[in-house]
Formats: structure tokens, C-alpha cells, sequence
């Protein structure tokens, strides 16, 4: 369902166990309330994840709108993402949750099936997608009911250092042509021509590359009413597989430097450090990343059936509690339409999804954020059509896959049977 708005101006399964005890009340009235005035605002409340710099850029964000509209006030909530959804389901299952809520992966949708998230068509006159890329409002439909909105918009891709493959002696790949084999043998090229703990690429066990690597198989991450995955037994062990063999051959690093570079800061990770020639990463991950500068580049055999697709990087939601709806969609608004605070957040929450003011911000962009851009505007050219949002019960998928992927390296269990272990586990949670 596409959303209908009016033109304006453009001025973790700790957490889904917690949410569950979530009850109807939670979906309480959203009557609105009091109009506010400069000497009584409305208050609106928050809540986001992020670093530091994250907090002081939204705070700057959050004063530039209360200027331009007195009458509300937004008190920001920033927590880091490791707590921040056990802290939302607590919130929310003690009818204290936030009027402006950001999301992201399979928790709108678990949400949203609980009662917690507002229809946003009661707040239609409020919101304005019309200046969105072509489909991008979809993508925080649910059952033909628009919940949210995009932040920003972001995509598997794979980020290479030239300067790894230059000190090797590899030539970059042609994305438009490679394949998974050709990935596997130009890292194991790029391992055997470094220095000792540098490597061509490294394992990956993000539910969102697995979605990708199933769209590739002519399969999906889960089936088309979410009860349990789409994507086959033998499609998952393929993937393990092909990590398990990638380590073996050196061209990925051994069991103990993944479980290290998984849970590493950017900055930290092999890549981050200038010892890695390719990763599997979410494009706005790539400016967080330090040393020489980077490249982004199709995953491979994306030529035949295409995996990735421009999803949202975050997303905002109202509080189906909240006594102030029209107050908090006008501040999301503001968030995702107006220039100046496109001009602060740049593309922090993923490139903006309004083509006006990404085109506005493109030229103060950094360079990796402008090849983060153009990266973006080839997988647009492709006109590829995203999944449907990952369902309630998928919170559990990346931890899951995480572990398949670490007892596989580490020799724990075959992949046919982590793969088997996988799919079980993810079905009873999606149950």
C-alpha cells in the first residue's frame, strides 16, 4: 500500500521475550492532547540508539525544530544499541514508552502485531512521502498498514580496500560480472600475497546478507506470512559451506579473529585496520571505518538474480499511546523533510530517502559518503523489488545464524547439522 499524504513543504530475543508480556492496553487510545503554547508545550519524548556523536547531532537536530516550532518540546532519549531494545520492551510493557520511537530489522513488525506502533494514516495530514525514491514508502508497510517511516536508506554491499589489493598484486574485481567463486579465490589470492594477519575477506552471519544470499537462490528469508523461513536447509548450509572452506583456504581468518572482528567497533575490525581486502557490510557502515580510503562495490553474482535491495537503515514510529500523535508525526516531518536537519544528520541514519535533500547534501558529503550515494543510485537503477519486512519472531535470526556460523568454524557441529539447527530454532521462534 502506497502511502497517501498530502504535499508539503519540505521546510535482540532478550528484548522480544520482554516485549512479549506486552498487553492490549499497550495499544491504548491516541487521542490527541492539548494544542501546547510557548509557555505550556507539548511534550514529545524521543528515543534512539547511536554513539556520542550520533546523540549531539539529533540534540542540534531537536533545537533547530523546537525554534521553528515553539509550541513543542522534544525531550531525546539516546541509549547504545546493545541495551537499547530490552530498555524500549520494558518501556512499553510498563506503558511508558517514548512518542517517537526508532526501529530497524524484524521489531516494527513485532511491534506493530502487539498493538504498540499508530496506524499513521490517523496522521496522514502530518506526514509527507511524496518526495521519497520510488517504493521507499512502502517499506514500512505491515499487512497494508503504514507504521513507519524511513530515516534513511542503506543496502548490503561489499567494501574493499585498493590499497590491500594493490600491496598484493590482485586487480579489483568487476562487480558487474563476479561471481561467490571468484570472490573466494580473489581473497585467497589477496591472503597468500600479505603479510601475515592480513586476509582477503572475512566470514559473515548477518540476517540480512542471508536474506540477500536466498534472494540469489530464487528463494526468500522467510515466507510471504512470516510463520517460518523461506529460505531452504540446503541454501544455509551452502553459505556455511562456503565460509567454512573460505577459512580453510586461509582466505578468511581463523574461528577466533571472526568471533573477535563480529563483535569489534568499526574501527577495530580487519578492514578498519588496513588488514582486510573485502567485507560484507551495510553501505552506511562504510565511513565508520578507518584507514586508507575504501571502495563499495556490488556483492558478487548480483548480475544474474539480484539479492540486495535498498531498505531502511532505521526507521520512526509513533507510540500507539501516544497522547500527542499529530505533535510527534509533524517533529518526523520535520526529521526526514527539512533541509537544514538533512544538512546535520547528512547520512548518519542512511542517505535520506527524499530525493530533494539528498541531492541538496550530496556536495557537502565526504567522499566515502558520496560513493556510499552512488552506490545506492545503482541498486535504484536496478528497480529492485524489496522483501516484505522481516516478520515477528525474526528478531532471534541474527543470533541464531551467528551461532550456526561460529559452531561451523570452530568445528562444533557439521554444517549440515548447524544448518538444520538454524532453520529448527528460527521456525519455533517465527511459530
Amino acid at each position: 500500500m502506497r502511502f497517501s499524504l498530502k504535499k508539503s513543504m519540505m521546510g535482540a530475543a532478550a528484548g522480544a521475550a520482554a516485549l512479549s508480556v506486552v498487553l492490549t492496553g499497550c495499544s491504548g487510545s491516541s487521542n490527541a492532547g492539548p494544542a501546547g503554547t510557548e509557555e505550556d508545550p507539548v511534550v514529545l519524548r524521543f528515543a534512539w540508539w547511536g554513539n556520542d556523536s550520533r546523540a549531539q547531532t539529533t540534540r542540534e537536530v531537536i533545537a533547530d525544530f523546537e525554534a521553528a516550532n515553539p509550541t513543542i518540546k522534544v525531550t531525546g532519549e539516546s541509549t547504545e544499541f546493545s541495551s537499547y531494545w530490552d530498555k524500549m520492551a520494558t518501556q512499553i510493557a510498563g506503558g511508558t514508552s517514548p512518542d517517537v520511537i526508532t526501529m530497524s530489522g524484524s521489531y516494527p513488525s513485532e511491534y506493530a502485531t502487539r498493538g504498540v506502533l499508530l496506524d499513521l494514516d490517523k496522521v496522514k495530514d502530518q506526514l509527507d512521502t511524496s518526495m521519497f525514491a520510488a517504493g521507499t514508502p512502502d517499506l514500512g508497510t505491515i499487512d497494508g498498514t503504514q507504521y513507519t517511516v524511513t530515516a534513511g536508506l542503506n543496502a548490503m554491499s561489499m567494501v574493499v580496500d585498493p590499497q590491500v589489493f594493490e600491496a598484493a598484486g590482485v586487480a579489483l574485481p568487476d562487480d558487474e560480472t563476479w561471481t561467490w567463486d571468484d570472490y573466494a579465490d580473489i581473497a585467497e589470492q589477496i591472503t597468500k600475497n600479505s603479510p601475515a594477519g592480513t586476509y582477503g575477506a572475512t566470514a559473515s552471519s548477518n540476517d540480512s546478507f542471508l536474506a540477500a544470499w536466498a534472494r540469489q537462490h530464487g528463494e526468500s528469508l522467510y515466507n510471504d506470512d512470516g510463520t517460518k523461513l523461506g529460505v531452504s536447509q540446503e541454501t544455509v548450509a551452502e553459505l556455511l559451506q562456503q565460509q567454512k572452506d573460505m577459512m580453510d583456504s586461509g582466505a578468511n581468518p581463523p574461528a577466533s579473529q571472526y568471533v573477535e572482528d563480529n563483535s569489534a567497533q568499526p574501527e577495530l575490525t580487519l578492514i578498519g585496520q588496513g588488514k582486510q581486502g573485502m567485507k560484507i557490510s551495510w553501505s552506511n557502515q562504510m565511513n565508520s571505518y578507518s584507514g586508507s580510503p575504501l571502495q563499495m562495490m556490488k556483492l558478487p553474482s548480483e548480475g544474474k538474480t539480484p539479492g540486495a535491495w535498498l531498505r531502511s537503515s532505521m526507521e520512526y514510529a509513533i507510540s500507539a499511546k501516544s497522547k500527542n500523535p499529530e505533535e510527534a508525526a509533524k517533529f518526523i516531518n520535520y526529521l526526514v523533510n527539512n533541509v537544514d536537519a538533512a544538512e546535520k544528520i547528512k547520512s548518519d541514519r542512511g542517505m535520506p530517502a527524499n530525493t530533494d535533500l539528498k541531492a541538496a547534501i550530496i556536495p557537502s558529503l565526504n567522499e566515502s559518503q558520496q560513493k556510499e550515494a552512488a552506490y545506492l543510485d545503482r541498486l535504484a537503477a536496478m528497480e529492485i523489488t524489496p522483501p516484505l519486512p522481516f516478520p515477528a519472531g525474526s528478531s532471534v535470526t541474527l543470533d541464531v545464524l551467528n551461532r550456526a556460523t561460529t559452531d561451523v568454524l570452530f568445528g562444533n557441529a557439521t554444517v549440515n547439522d548447524a544448518a538444520k539447527a538454524f532453520v529448527d530454532e528460527v521456525n519455533q521462534s517465527l511459530e
